[in-house]
């Protein structure tokens, strides 16, 4: 996998999805990764109504990136902008809805922009 990641690390920005009008999750750790051979080395569960992250693979472009078990995924953007059919390219806002679909959606793109909202900033909220 290429490493082509970044963190933002600015103050915390709004973040809405033209899906779902009424969500505006905070995300403080945005990256940008590419799908390396065994994916994108990201785990996940459901838990209290948000999907977070439950282990990284050692080396993977997100650990790099600074991402951390606990940390809380709001949205997922298709960076070659070929998904979702219907709008390509469109940041997908997670919800307790849609989360398996958009993790499903995400394992078929190979470059890709996640947005977290970190365990430690979730402390402030």
């Amino acid at each position: 996998s290429r490493v082509n990641v970044g963190r933002d690390t600015g103050p915390l920005r709004l973040r809405m999805g033209a899906s779902d009008a009424s969500a505006a999750p905070l995300a403080d750790v945005i990256i940008n990764v590419h799908k390396g051979q065994t994916g994108f080395g990201i785990y996940f569960i459901q838990r209290g109504g948000h999907v977070v992250v439950t282990k990284l693979d050692e080396g993977s472009e997100a650990q790099k990136a600074g991402v951390q078990p606990e940390d809380r995924l709001v949205s997922i953007q298709d960076n070659d902008k070929q998904l979702p059919v219907q709008n390509p390219g469109e940041e997908i806002v997670i919800s307790q809805k849609n989360y398996h679909e958009a993790l499903t959606l995400v394992r078929t793109m190979h470059h890709v922009r996640f947005s977290f909202l970190s365990n430690g900033m979730q402390a402030f909220l």
